[in-house]
């Protein structure tokens, strides 16, 4: 076997490791995040879906890398979120197919972070807006949010 190779089997496996890891609580106040999957508290809970986009109507999936400021790990599908004001930043995936820049040699730049007031029970579908020719207005978006009926 080759080093190539098991460097190869190793860091794939790393990759499975890392993507099954809850993200990270802290006692500072930082957002307490957990994996969409995780029965612990779900419903107490906002979910945040960013690994759906919309490619014809401009809305690429996110891949969350930061919330509240600080560098996180969640994963690339979505994750659930303590209900309040948070923010989240992250990278896109951008199908270019449906809405492509007009500009060849444009250069993509960061955007804004997003601030969503997130309540517990609902949904929220996040993504990346980049309609074309109109690059002032690439950001991102909460594009959809389910609300559970509440019962009485």
């Amino acid at each position: 076997m080759t080093m190539k190779r098991v460097a190869k089997i190793l860091l794939t496996g790393l990759l499975l490791v890392v993507q099954q890891l809850p993200a990270q609580t802290t006692d500072t106040g930082q957002a307490i995040v957990l994996p969409l999957a995780s029965e612990l508290n779900a419903n107490e809970m906002a979910r945040v879906v960013t690994d759906q986009g919309r490619p014809a109507e401009c809305l690429a999936p996110l891949a969350v890398t930061r919330i509240d400021g600080q560098a996180r790990v969640v994963s690339a599908k979505g994750f659930l979120i303590a209900p309040g004001r948070h923010t989240l930043n992250g990278r896109a995936t951008l199908d270019l197919s449906y809405c492509p820049p007009g500009d060849p040699d444009l250069v993509i730049g960061s955007v804004a972070d997003l601030e969503v007031d997130f309540k517990a029970g609902d949904t929220y579908f996040i993504g990346y807006y980049h309609p074309p020719g109109k690059l002032d207005e690439w950001k991102l978006v909460v594009w959809n949010i389910e609300s559970i009926p509440v019962e009485q």
